[in-house]
């Protein structure tokens, strides 16, 4: 399942883990892994499949990752359903995942635990500013407790 530490304290960076491949994060680290850099940690499914590439919605108003989060201008859907690694993922930033569970509950978060590094989000506090509370009680009971996603 998934895994997220932060060292942030120390500006020590944490590999915690294998993790498995984001399906659908672009090639910037390389390998598709939610693994490398101080945020990019959770792999959130952001989109219902390759073949259609219709963003999910997360709330009752069908908003979707990038509405919520504030990020729409940048939307990058069309790289998560084409190659190098089509899929219906993204590695999200720990802040975003920490904000959309805040609006609109652990339950109605689309996380695939097996490429988020659990660890690493559960040792960190904070994320852009960004109490990460809420973020590290939802992967608990999703990704620790036998949560299926």
């Amino acid at each position: 399942r998934e895994a997220v530490v932060s060292t942030q304290s120390t500006g020590v960076l944490s590999s915690a883990g294998d993790v498995a491949v984001c399906p659908g994060e672009g090639p910037r680290y390389g390998d598709y892994k939610c693994n490398h850099d101080r945020t990019h940690r959770v792999c959130a499914k952001l989109v219902d499949n390759p073949q259609d590439c219709n963003e999910l919605s997360w709330d009752d108003e069908g908003d979707s990752f990038w509405v919520i989060t504030g990020q729409q201008r940048w939307n990058w859907k069309d790289r998560i359903c084409n190659p190098p690694n089509p899929g219906d993922s993204w590695c999200i930033c720990m802040w975003a995942t920490a904000r959309l569970i805040s609006r609109v509950g652990c339950e109605n978060v689309h996380i695939n635990c097996a490429a988020t590094d659990v660890d690493y989000v559960l040792n960190s506090y904070t994320d852009g500013g960004v109490d990460l509370a809420p973020a590290k009680e939802c992967l608990r009971a999703k990704c620790r407790s036998g949560g299926q996603e």
